[in-house]
């Protein structure tokens, strides 16, 4: 007898992570921010950030990175972010799927918004790549290390990423060892003074990825603790959700609110981060839906975010 038919209807959860994680997103430079390029680089260059508090304004796991101090687009709010243009990073495990977008409009306020339709492990033409890779950030000089998920949802960002890392795999691991990555940016020389360096994708800029240090590439011996999380981390790098294919069910209804929501879903977002996306966005739904929109080339701090990318067909 099939039992499954007597249920309540409910849809499987996310999987999660076996241990808690700061998820850190890729934003591109800006060189209207020379003024602060010292206290906080990855502003001004373009680099990784990651919140520091939870909903409650509890301390998150500590990363070994810079904090800086930005504030939200209209002056009133300073937060704090990890910061910095180049992290040091250790991958565990990672999962990729690509998905279709489509304009969604709300009948309340008459604003457009896209949310994902449907979801393939395949690239297609259409859609858009969301890699999250689960691993270590380590401090650039000592073995200190938090975990963190490297998130990359852009074409522009995606491409310059599996560079990168094409870069580093090139690099022979001595056995037993694992290698520590370093992805960042260090922008452009221009005569004595460094600057943002940006990539044109489309009708948009952004600022790539870059593998940093491949001449002195740096190993740490492989621990149990290592192996431990690659087993358990398995469970999330497979979540039957995230890796369903096929079509997405639309909402019931066209809310600001539950677009976000919905985005967040997609993207698999804790509750930790939805909470602090809302936060800055001082409770307006939907201009936390405009700035998750942004993907990684936008940032609360920022008066602009980037045009619209043209697809990029395979």
């Amino acid at each position: 007898m099939n039992t499954n038919k007597f249920n309540d209807g409910s849809s499987s959860a996310y999987a999660e992570l076996p241990v808690p994680a700061a998820y850190l997103k890729w934003t591109r430079g800006n060189a209207q921010l020379k003024a602060i390029a010292k206290g906080d680089p990855g502003a001004y260059f373009g680099g990784w950030r990651a919140f520091t508090l939870d909903k409650d304004g509890n301390p998150l796991p500590t990363l070994p990175l810079p904090i800086a101090e930005r504030v939200s687009d209209d002056g009133k709010h300073p937060y704090k972010v990890y910061a910095s243009n180049f992290v040091s990073f250790l991958p565990i495990r990672v999962r990729t799927r690509f998905e279709l977008h489509m304009k969604v409009k709300d009948e309340q306020t008459g604003r457009e918004y896209e949310r994902v339709v449907s979801v393939s492990k395949e690239k297609r033409q259409g859609y858009a790549p969301n890699r999250q890779v689960f691993g270590w950030v380590f401090d650039p000089k000592t073995d200190e290390h938090a975990p963190g998920v490297l998130m990359v949802a852009k074409w522009s960002t995606f491409i310059s990423f599996e560079k990168s890392g094409q870069a580093w795999n090139k690099i022979a691991v001595p056995e037993g060892k694992a290698l520590i990555r370093r992805y960042g940016t260090l922008g452009k020389k221009e005569g004595e003074v460094s600057t943002p360096n940006f990539e044109i994708y489309g009708q948009g800029r952004s600022t790539p990825i870059e593998p940093i240090g491949l001449s002195k590439p740096r190993f740490i011996t492989i621990t149990p603790e290592m192996e431990e999380l690659l087993e358990k981390a398995q469970v999330w790098q497979n979540c039957e959700r995230w890796n369903a294919e096929g079509k997405i069910a639309e909402e019931d209804t066209a809310s600001d609110k539950s677009l976000f929501l919905s985005r967040c879903n997609d993207l698999a977002l804790s509750n930790i981060d939805i909470e602090q996306l809302v936060k800055e966005a001082n409770g307006d739904y939907g201009k936390a839906l405009i700035n998750l929109k942004g993907g990684e080339d936008a940032d609360v701090n920022l008066k602009f975010s980037d045009a619209e990318e043209e697809v990029i067909p395979f």
